[in-house]
């Protein structure tokens, strides 16, 4: 079988890269700070105050101090009022977010590879008190009002659990959809709300009672098309973050997504690139629940990635980081019906990139920024100010566990620059988000192709494109920067970029049942699927004539199956029992129509442990 999720490196281009003049058209004007297109769902007076345990973060203020939790070397790392090194621990590289409660001087991190939860007695040194074990993958955490109970979220196992902060004592868990990331809870204790990756959707779980997930689409309104160009289908995409706004409202940053315009001159073009209207936005979704009902309206800002999130209830001021654009959006009277755009602040003044991972306020009122790229904490004094804020930037408090070569890659996947994309409208990352993909088919030229998954797929997968037409991964992500109308990268910029992609950790499985898992290993092995996908990788690093929309598909590597819907190269078939029922739009694979219902779920047991 071969479920088309070729990881091509940033890449979903199927076709060679044609000239640039022909590519990309006119230039629409900057995107606008902070453009609210509806009625703001506060009152008149602000919403109480709330503590910043509530919202899974990167960072967390303690008095004028910083804890924060380093992604890069995962570190949990300690720093004084002037951005110092204090102290660290070592948690897990890749780790998770972080939740602090004051009143015991504890902290809660994520080991988001070791499956645990780590306790830390924070004071002048950082002492491990307690790890506990968690389903797989935890990446977000919060305490509840009364800071009793711990949330956690988990990507590979799907799952929300709530555990005792005092023992860490399993309490219940629910379900959740695919790629989940942000978590809060709300002020009252009576709901928590998810946000995801590719689901387009936040969920809102009862806390008191059923404990159990309701899904809210977040709106993306009309298409916002120049001239020339139809209405399109937009998706809410990459929702890394969500806090509350008091106990009624809440706020979801995400990407709005356009992979597919048509003109009205009945010419197919394409929306992967930027040239035209861009096909990514970046948006929050203010969303109010009352009586029972879910409200809700937007805006579109110019913070590109939107990773994080910090509300100061004493002063009802919002701020929300862009982690490609190096920017922090003040909002002034965030949770009030007369809400409106206070301030932008470029939080990289000394000209390095800072990667704006997470925000905390302080006892004083100063915001505090992690700096991801640069694994330094920026602090903003009078950050709701418009004349009077001043960003200082702090040293370094730990190397890079990237090598050189790997860490610049890291930092161009992410940039928002026009060197990557034309204007700056697209980074690596705005349809790779977290290395993986945005669950979208993009048009390319005539082709609708599907964004795959790069985590632990670049290594022995070649050819790359869908169409295997690149035999070298620089190659592809030359053409693809092309293609994207970037003012051109240097060779050893697009080494980098190699570099950094190949170093991808695959992605994590889920856990399945493991005699389903050795009864689908036999099936798969028994039916041919060795034939084309086999190896380190799961795939012959051949092309192949299947039906669809292209002459020749590449076979892709089966590796993060679990965490690459849709599948096939035109994302037709929306899951992988669609795939294995041949409900796609691509045939001509093994014969899977003869297996019974158990041996398509045994099957599937094993693909997702890939």
């Amino acid at each position: 079988m071969r479920a088309r999720t070729k990881a091509l490196g940033l890449l979903v281009a199927a076709v060679p890269t044609f000239a640039l003049a022909r590519s990309f058209r006119m230039v629409d004007p900057a995107p606008p700070t902070f453009a609210l297109a509806g009625r703001p769902l506060g009152g008149t007076s602000p919403a109480a105050p709330a503590p910043a345990h509530l919202t899974s973060s990167r960072i967390a203020a303690i008095g004028e101090e910083a804890l924060v939790i380093d992604q890069d070397t995962g570190a949990l790392l300690k720093a004084d009022a002037s951005g110092k090194h204090v102290a660290q621990l070592a948690i897990g590289r890749d780790a998770g977010m972080l939740a602090y409660d004051a009143a015991t001087q504890r902290a809660y991190v994520a080991d988001r590879r070791g499956d645990k939860v780590h306790v830390v007695k924070v004071g002048t040194t950082l002492e491990r008190v307690a790890t506990w074990t968690t389903p797989v993958e935890p990446y977000a955490v919060a305490l509840s009002p009364d800071a009793k109970t711990l949330l956690v979220v988990t990507i590979a196992d799907r799952t929300l659990v709530a555990l005792d902060a005092a023992t860490g004592a399993e309490r219940w868990r629910t379900g959740l959809g695919r790629e989940p990331r942000g978590l809060a809870i709300s002020p009252d204790g009576s709901r928590a709300l998810v946000s995801y990756l590719t689901t387009g959707t936040v969920d809102q779980i009862d806390l008191r009672e059923s404990h159990r997930a309701e899904h809210v689409a977040l709106s993306v309104g009309a298409a916002q098309g120049r001239r020339g160009t139809m209405d399109a289908q937009a998706f809410s995409r990459a929702s890394f973050a969500v806090t509350f706004l008091g106990a009624n409202q809440a706020v979801v940053p995400f990407q709005r997504e356009t992979p597919v315009q048509e003109s009205r001159a009945s010419e197919n073009v394409g929306s992967y690139g930027g040239g035209f209207d861009a096909p990514i936005n970046h948006q929050l979704a203010f969303v109010g629940f009352s009586r029972g009902a879910v409200r809700q309206t937007t805006a579109q800002i110019s913070q590109h990635q939107s990773r994080a999130l910090a509300w100061d209830g004493k002063t009802d001021a919002l701020y929300v980081a862009g982690l490609g654009s190096d920017t922090v959006l003040y909002v002034k009277n965030a949770s009030q019906a007369t809400i409106v755009e206070g301030a932008n602040h470029a939080v990289a003044p000394d000209g390095n990139r800072c990667g704006p991972d997470g925000l905390a306020v302080t006892a004083k009122g100063d915001l505090l920024v992690w700096c991801a790229f640069t694994r330094s904490v920026a602090r903003v004094t009078a950050p709701a100010s418009e004349k009077l804020a001043k960003v200082t930037p702090g040293p370094s408090l730990i190397a890079s566990a990237w090598t050189p070569k790997q860490h610049e890659g890291m930092v161009l996947f992410h940039a928002s620059d026009a060197m990557i994309s034309q204007r700056g409208a697209l980074a690596c990352a705005s349809c790779h988000p977290d290395n993986r993909a945005d669950g979208l088919s993009w048009r390319i030229e005539k082709h609708e192709l599907q964004t795959p998954v790069l985590a632990g797929r670049m290594v022995g997968t070649h050819p790359f494109k869908w169409d295997g037409g690149d035999k070298t991964l620089t190659a592809s992500l030359t053409g693809t920067i092309q293609r994207l109308g970037g003012a051109s990268i240097t060779a050893s910029q697009t080494a980098a970029l190699a570099a950094y992609v190949e170093a991808l950790p695959t992605v994590r499985t889920p856990h399945r049942d493991p005699t389903s898992v050795a009864r689908g290993k036999q099936l798969f092995d028994g039916e041919g699927c060795r034939t084309c996908h086999d190896g380190k990788a799961y795939t012959d690093q051949e092309r192949h004539k299947l039906t669809g929309t292209l002459a020749q598909a590449d076979t892709p590597s089966l590796l993060g199956l679990a965490a690459s819907a849709p599948y096939f190269h035109d994302g037709s078939a929306a899951t992988l029992e669609a795939l294995l029922r041949d409900r796609g739009a691509v045939h001509g694979m093994a014969d899977s129509a003869k297996l019974s219902d158990r041996e398509v779920a045994d099957l599937i047991a094993f693909l997702e442990t890939l």
